[in-house]
């Protein structure tokens, strides 16, 4: 079965215990209201964890080190398109390295400063379509619109809000298990047992 964005609205509404919406271009209340947060929302859930189908793995391309990082690291690197959320820099796509993301000299463009010489990066993608979403985090990312929407269409109820938070922090720990038991790590070599 394939999730649509105007099932998690109606799944959002449903935890409110508001109306539902038939379409994504009403001009209800609730339509209004999920349109305005439904991207923040979704970004949220996407950044507070690593979903499988949102990751991805990309070979960077090197850009002018800005000032100010030299002291640190060695190289700096443009970031993936809709790299939404960076999570480890492999040095030669193996060592783990240390890094940070900033800016560019000109202040237009974000970039991740490490001292891999060829890095990989892996990185939670800002994944748009629906389409694509699993039932768990449609769920998480109906909880996080709920709570989102809640203030301006239950006039301010915070027991409410703070519900609907609380249950989605709760739901965090399951999407972990689930994710868990969906991949195995290989096993990198010890390399202080290697050295002996």
């Amino acid at each position: 079965m394939t999730i649509s964005q105007i099932s998690i609205w109606n799944r959002a509404l449903g935890f409110l215990g508001t109306r539902s919406v038939a379409s994504e271009r009403e001009n209800t209340p609730e339509a209004l209201q999920c349109r305005l947060y439904w991207d923040s929302a979704r970004r949220q859930v996407l950044r507070d964890f690593p979903w499988n189908f949102a990751q991805r793995r990309a070979w960077l391309a090197r850009v002018p080190l800005p000032d100010g990082f030299a002291h640190e690291f060695r190289f700096a690197y443009a970031l993936p398109d809709n790299c939404l959320k960076a999570h480890e820099v492999r040095h030669e796509g193996i060592s783990a390295r240390p890094f940070c993301l900033a800016r560019n000299e000109a202040g237009d463009a974000s970039l991740l400063a490490t001292d891999a010489a060829r890095a990989l990066l892996l990185y939670t993608e800002d994944v748009q379509s629906s389409r694509l979403f699993d039932d768990l985090f449609a769920h998480m990312l109906a909880r996080k619109l709920a709570a989102l929407i809640a203030v301006p269409l239950l006039k301010n109820n915070s027991q409410k809000v703070s519900e609907l938070e609380q249950l989605y922090a709760q739901s965090l720990p399951q999407a972990r298990q689930a994710t868990a038991s969906e991949q195995r790590s290989r096993q990198l070599p010890d390399a202080w047992l290697e050295a002996r």
